[in-house]
């Protein structure tokens, strides 16, 4: 009767099994970052491009809204007024990082952590003066209009400032890093209602600032002179209607006196060369082919007759 042997020796290994790849949860997330942060910076120009609009054209007494801008023109304003904050606050941002790197390497772990205990209830306490700070401002704004966007900024970083509190003080409590879904997306809506304010601000500020500047040069703009097959009754201060005597003319009526802003949306938009924001008025004017525009040197005088 025959035995059979008694296996000996290790088991044989089990097959590996596939592990999913380390870094693509975290490759997602910062697509998912990346994202969230390029979505928020678009809104952030438009908003900007859109109040700057507002603010720009209403100086000139012209509701934004007869111009038909499009949103090339106002991501264009956007671009233009944000271009200075948001250079200063990425430097600012980048200069931090680069400083907190610097920190942590040259003290060490031990001491960078004592360091981190020290700066977590004062960041805590000066978030908290922030927001409640900038809160009392939202309810009575007047004594900060000079200061456009600082009110939004405070409030941001005072949201950051208090998170960052919290998450090192849960941390040391719990002995965990992570931080929950709720907590980020509450801390990224709030920081967004900063930058928003902070934009909204700051962008209405700027167009009003860049329409005095535009006031300003008027003289210094070509002289337009506006023919038109039929009386558009221009009457201003300093603007002139001709009717022209050629019978067979196809532009009867003259207008000089005239500076143009701009033309959008299929609108001509006229100033009076001597424009004063006290008593100014604003021409909107449609485009058409019963139209004709000359342009001359500033102050050129047309002749008396057309």
């Amino acid at each position: 009767m025959s035995t059979r042997p008694l296996r000996r020796g290790l088991r044989a290994p089990a097959p590996p099994v596939a592990e999913p790849a380390a870094g693509t949860s975290h490759a997602l997330r910062l697509v998912g970052a990346a994202l969230a942060n390029t979505t928020l910076l678009t809104a952030l120009l438009y908003y900007f491009g859109l109040v700057e609009t507002q603010t720009y054209f209403g100086y000139f007494r012209v509701h934004y809204t007869l111009l038909g801008q499009t949103p090339d023109e106002i991501f264009g304003r956007g671009v233009d007024g944000v271009l200075p904050p948001l250079t200063g606050g990425a430097g600012s941002i980048l200069l931090f990082l680069v400083l907190n790197r610097f920190l942590k390497i040259l003290l060490g772990e031990a001491r960078w952590a004592r360091l981190l205990q020290i700066c977590c209830p004062v960041a805590g306490v000066l978030g908290l003066a922030l927001l409640v700070s900038t809160i009392a401002i939202a309810l009575d704004p007047e004594p900060f209009r000079d200061h456009p966007g600082v009110p939004g900024l405070g409030f941001a970083l005072g949201v950051l400032m208090t998170l960052f509190s919290w998450r090192q003080w849960t941390s040391r409590r719990t002995g965990g890093t992570r931080t929950s879904l709720a907590e980020l997306v509450t801390g990224y809506v709030l920081v967004s209602i900063g930058l928003f304010w902070a934009v909204g601000d700051y962008s209405g500020a700027l167009g009003t600032s860049r329409a005095y500047e535009a006031a300003g040069v008027i003289p210094t703009r070509p002289a337009a002179t506006l023919y038109s097959a039929e009386s558009l009754n221009l009457t201003a201060n300093g603007v002139r209607q001709v009717k022209c005597a050629d019978p067979e003319a196809a532009y009867k009526y003259r207008y000089t006196g005239l500076k143009l802003l701009l033309q959008s949306g299929g609108q001509y938009v006229f100033l009076p060369a001597n424009w004063r924001t006290s008593t100014g008025v604003a021409f909107v004017i449609p485009k058409t082919d019963k139209q004709r525009l000359e342009f001359g040197p500033p102050r050129s005088v047309p002749p008396p007759g057309c």
